[in-house]
């Protein structure tokens, strides 16, 4: 098996588990708070990542391995993981507040926007330079999430803002990992990053706080695991194939999503959704080729630069 089809493979696995991620936070809406929810799923994943990077990181001394890359030593650019950490905070319980307030297959379109909010914020914070056709292509990809809103008196509601808010957040917080990462170790970046999220959540779901039930306990302890197993997947996938082959798969979120809020929650996307849903496709998808095609000109100098 190509490592493009096993990127692909991985990146409909993490549809799936975003799906069912999404499905147990829309059942828990009404009865748990979602600042709650965040609290537990940042939690989980702390307790789920800190035994991974720290057993990993202690079989590299075993094996003779440098001290200094260790996770659990301050970094020097601790301002930088915190405010990472702060953004994807932010961004979880917007992102979790929406999956409860908005149909599923609505709220999965906005979320889309995340790429196109990275290109604007690669500019200022990356110095990456973003050529007339990526800007003409992200111009395209919000005015198709517009469409998407439905911005007429009549259908818009306020609610409806918080997908765009989540995105910009994790948008925020990808590009910051993308600039640590030129000096910090993948390993430091995640521990931090779920470290900080754990205890800036925390202050919040305490003023929120309910005592769940079992039944509860379990789907909660479930939208953590698949929460944190969805991270892992997206990394599994891009890791083992090509970006650019890889990023179409996960519009097969929008097909599980809809199925299941269909299914499960009566709910149908309205044509606004879909109109504007195939617009953020389409420029998400050309700003990913173009991309690729940038990458693959810096690799080869000879052959001029890239005409992005």
């Amino acid at each position: 098996m190509s490592g493009n089809l096993h990127g692909a493979l991985w990146m409909v696995l993490s549809a799936v588990t975003a799906t069912v991620m999404s499905v147990g936070i829309k059942l828990m809406g009404p009865d748990i708070h979602t600042m709650q929810i965040t609290f537990l799923r940042c939690l989980v994943g702390f307790l789920i990542v800190a035994p991974l990077v720290g057993g990993r990181y202690w079989h590299v001394r075993r094996r003779g391995g440098s001290s200094a890359g260790s996770p659990f030593k301050l970094s020097r650019r601790w301002p930088l993981h915190v405010l990472r950490g702060l953004l994807a905070a932010v961004a979880i319980n917007c992102g979790y507040y929406a999956i409860s307030q908005i149909p599923l297959a609505t709220v999965t379109v906005l979320f889309f926007t995340a790429p196109l909010f990275i290109t604007v914020l690669a500019i200022p914070l990356l110095g990456e330079a973003v050529g007339w056709r990526r800007w003409c292509a992200t111009g395209i990809g919000f005015l198709g999430a517009v469409i998407a809103l439905d911005p007429r008196p009549q259908s818009f509601e306020p609610v409806m803002i918080f997908p765009f808010v989540s995105s910009l957040m994790f948008a925020g917080a990808l590009v910051i990992g993308k600039k640590l990462s030129t000096t910090e170790a993948p390993s430091t970046i995640l521990f931090y990053t779920t470290a900080v999220t754990a205890i800036a959540t925390l202050i919040p779901a305490l003023f929120v706080w309910v005592m769940p039930s079992a039944d509860q306990l379990l789907v909660l302890l479930a939208v953590s695991v698949f929460a944190t197993s969805r991270t892992y997947t997206d990394v599994r996938a891009y890791a083992a194939g090509e970006a650019s082959f890889v990023a179409p798969f996960s519009y097969v979120r929008i097909i599980f999503m809809s199925l299941a809020g269909y299914l499960i929650f009566a709910e149908l996307p309205t044509r606004a959704a879909v109109i504007g849903g195939l617009v953020i496709i389409a420029s998400s998808l050309y700003i990913a080729q173009r991309e690729a095609y940038h990458r693959r000109q810096i690799s080869r100098p000879a052959a001029g630069p890239s005409p992005d």
